[in-house]
């Protein structure tokens, strides 16, 4: 079952063998960085608990309801909390507010309609705004009869002691890059560019598809050879001139390949201090290893340490909305600045 979910042997088997058990807890958490599956098989999973049969395998009208194929799932005892959008905003809302907990709370009450069981999947349950998060702890603490909850989180820190003391969880792992390389090789991409996806996405499956379907601006290897050009020219001889010409700093550059930019940056120069340690099977940016070996020579590993730590402040202030040009601008300076030191 769900073979075509790459990796995640150790899940897959306990959410098979939850699906026979008589006794089994009403919440798990699936946990783990973003990309790595969890929705989806989260999904695949609520669609076998709600399967007249328990295998999903669309052979009854309960399947045909969570068509997950045609992003259809209109079963009436499904239920899915997810980030809703902010009219005010005109954006996607980050985080869940304590109406969308109510509304599910009032839907607890309800025995299920069509099968055995009723689902809700809680997506960025750690997300969870304090009065929502309270109140969800309330239903953990009471919870439905005949209800199996599924939260997904990437950061189980952000979430209540309470809340993970009442939940099973199933912790998700990067998934090995020769599996993702394979994935991406069966979806008909180049193999050199799937070998190079495979690990600048740290095992993200989500991610690594994302970076080969986006094209334009967020063309990730076009985006790659603009952040390589700019640690190639280190150390800079008139930086301000330098950077002028730079069109990662013009003004129609968007916030997306902005983050997408600096993310490159954090993984060259990780590579660049691999390449220093001499560990050179551990390159993430395999097809660049003869000129980041050339490159490392130039620094010293704690200036990497340190611009590291700068491109991390760079992303940061990115996601905190702080002008685009001016982080990305003071990223290159200090950067610049340490290298000649």
């Amino acid at each position: 079952m769900w073979e075509h979910i790459i990796g995640h042997t150790e899940q897959k088997k306990f959410l098979q063998n939850y699906l026979q058990a008589k006794e089994r807890p009403h919440a798990l958490l699936f946990s783990g960085a973003a990309g790595l599956g969890k929705r989806t098989l989260a999904l695949e999973f609520a669609k076998a608990l709600l399967c007249f049969q328990h295998n999903g395998t669309d052979g009854c009208e309960a399947c045909r309801l969570m068509n997950l194929q045609d992003g259809n799932l209109s079963h009436p005892d499904f239920v899915l909390v997810q980030h809703e959008w902010d009219d005010k905003k005109d954006r996607l809302r980050d985080m869940i507010i304590i109406d969308q907990i109510r509304e599910l709370t009032a839907k607890t009450a309800l025995a299920p309609v069509m099968s055995p069981t009723r689902v809700c999947i809680v997506e960025d349950a750690d997300t969870m705004v304090p009065a929502a998060a309270n109140a969800f702890l309330k239903l953990l603490e009471e919870p439905p009869a005949g209800w199996v909850i599924i939260l997904l989180a990437a950061n189980v820190n952000r979430l209540l002691p309470t809340i993970m003391s009442r939940v099973v969880q199933l912790r998700f792992q990067a998934i090995e890059p020769q599996l993702v390389e394979q994935a991406l090789q069966a979806r008909r991409i180049e193999p050199a560019k799937a070998a190079v996806l495979a690990r600048i996405s740290e095992g993200s499956i989500g991610l690594a598809l994302n970076l080969a379907a986006a094209k334009g601006q967020l063309d990730v290897f076009e985006c790659r050879k603009q952040a390589a050009a700019f640690l190639e020219a280190l150390p800079l001889a008139m930086p301000m001139n330098y950077l002028a010409g730079r069109s990662w700093l013009d003004k129609k550059v968007q916030r997306e390949q902005a983050l997408l930019l600096v993310q490159l940056w954090q993984l060259l120069l990780r590579d660049l201090m691999m390449c220093k340690l001499q560990l050179y099977d551990r390159i993430y940016n395999i097809d660049l290893l003869d000129e980041l070996k050339s490159q490392s020579s130039g620094w010293q590993l704690s200036a990497l340490k340190q611009a590291l730590v700068i491109v991390q402040e760079a992303y940061d202030a990115l996601v905190s909305s702080v002008g685009m040009k001016t982080a990305l601008e003071t990223m290159a300076l200090k950067i610049d600045k340490i290298y000649k030191e």
